[in-house]
């Protein structure tokens, strides 16, 4: 299956691309993928750990099955703003 992930926040910084192009195998969960981009990228892997995945404006579930020719972003967790 081809996927197509854009990556947030620091995972921009880190991932070599705005928009990458993923293959990985039918059967493949957000879980799996995590894996497989922290291999493919050892620099951002802590991050990918925390990593959510989400498609058309909802998180996904770690255990959900991805789908061909789907677009997923790479949404890492975030703080900020001013503490009171």
């Amino acid at each position: 299956m081809k996927l197509t992930l854009v990556p947030f926040a620091i995972l921009r910084e880190l991932l070599p691309e705005s928009a990458l192009e993923q293959e990985v195998p039918e059967g493949t969960t957000a879980t799996q993928l995590m894996h497989l981009l922290a291999q493919a990228h050892p620099e951002a892997e802590g991050i990918l750990r925390v990593t959510r995945l989400a498609h058309e404006d909802e998180y996904m579930g770690r255990e959900t099955l991805l789908q061909d020719g789907a677009e997923y972003c790479l949404i890492p967790p975030v703080s900020g703003g001013r503490g009171q």
